[in-house]
């Protein structure tokens, strides 16, 4: 009985502490306003491509957003297709993705560098909050009060990082 219970209670918070990405009915700003970087543009996927069947395709929507669709793996082991509009928020000095999901109409946020033909896309956790917001404006603020306090959390579920650019 002990042995159940130790288990149950690892099992709890091993899903407590996996967490989503964030999502939120209202973005950090009102839309794009920064150019995009062209380096992101194209197809990118893990190392052991097709084994690992991440994929991430950036497509130039405008000088300002991009296309983005996403091919990533489930809780179940299945490759989900996820699109969106996406473009480079500023929140003080953080320069941060936002990611707009046009069917789900949400928002989620990440930082994402490509750096020495490696794309790392790392994408804010719901564990940063349980609020929601309802203005730009109260949301850019609560990203700022997780920056400057350094409260940020990143889901890690979801691994977007160490792609390669494919060829």
């Amino acid at each position: 009985m002990k042995t159940f219970r130790v288990s149950a209670l690892l099992f709890t918070v091993a899903v407590i502490l996996w967490g989503c990405p964030y999502k939120s009915d209202v973005g950090i700003d009102d839309g794009p306003s920064i150019k995009i970087d062209k380096a992101m543009l194209g197809v990118w996927h893990k190392a052991g491509y097709p084994g690992d069947s991440t994929e991430l395709i950036f497509v130039k929507n405008s000088a300002n957003e991009y296309k983005l669709s996403a091919f990533i793996k489930s809780d179940e082991d299945e490759y989900e297709a996820h699109f969106y509009k996406a473009w480079f928020s500023t929140v003080n000095k953080w320069q941060l993705i936002t990611l707009y999901d046009t069917e789900s109409k949400q928002y989620s946020f990440g930082e994402i560098e490509v750096k020495n033909k490696q794309l790392d896309l790392k994408l804010l956790s719901e564990d940063i909050t349980s609020q929601q917001f309802t203005t730009v404006e109260a949301m850019k603020k609560f990203i700022e009060s997780v920056y400057t306090g350094n409260k940020v959390v990143y889901d890690k579920d979801i691994d977007l990082t160490e792609l390669l650019k494919a060829k």
